[in-house]
């Protein structure tokens, strides 16, 4: 009898921003097709892209609050979704073959699920967005260094977050944190045309290291 062996593939959890579902990073960011594309040209690698529904929060009216939503989302992918992922999926399920990142707030959801959950995480992306700058990770900046292969950030100079994701990178510059910037000026601000393009910017870079 002869028996094929099947392929695993790394992961990216990549989050749709305030106002979107989990089908608009494919109906309108494309992401499909900007993989698809990549892949076939030899400009990333092959991997599985996993569009979570970033506001859980909208069916619990009982959170009052920003951060007790936050904690919904972070509470329901860490101990609901990954673990279902990892069992159903063809994935490779280490920190080295884990991406995370996202537009707007997702992207912020990203940087914070992934900065707080290292042992997870070993690719982060930012996709016009910013996140806290308050976080015990960034008091070991050897030990956040050694363990972050891809810290992406992008960001369009007409966008209206820029000022705060401008700090955001100015203060990682500031602590000594390694990160890879892109800026746009010409992709009308706070878009999808952003979104797509940063996507297809960071996603040639990541499980490449």
């Amino acid at each position: 009898m002869r028996f094929i062996k099947l392929r695993i593939y790394p992961v990216f959890y990549l989050i749709s921003g305030t106002t979107d579902t989990e089908e608009v990073y494919f109906k309108v960011g494309r992401a499909n097709f900007i993989l698809d594309n990549l892949i076939a040209e030899g400009a990333a690698k092959e991997m599985i892209i996993i569009m979570p529904y970033g506001n859980p929060a909208k069916y619990f009216p009982a959170c009052a609050n920003v951060w007790e939503k936050g904690d919904i989302f972070s509470k329901d992918f860490i101990n609901d979704l990954m673990p279902f992922i990892e069992s159903n999926y063809r994935t490779i399920n280490n920190r080295d073959s884990r991406a995370i990142g996202g537009f707007s707030r997702g992207g912020n959801q990203g940087l914070a699920l992934g900065l707080t959950n290292l042992d997870k995480f070993s690719y982060l992306c930012s996709y016009s967005s910013f996140t806290s700058m308050e976080l015990p990770v960034y008091d070991n900046v050897d030990s956040l260094n050694s363990q972050v292969r891809l810290f992406w950030l992008g960001v369009g100079t007409d966008d209206f977050l820029y000022g705060n994701a401008k700090d955001y990178m100015d203060f990682l510059d500031k602590k000594g944190i390694k990160n890879v910037k892109e800026f746009t000026n010409d992709k009308f601000g706070h878009t999808w045309m952003n979104a797509k393009y940063f996507l297809d910017k960071s996603a040639r870079l990541l499980f490449n290291n």
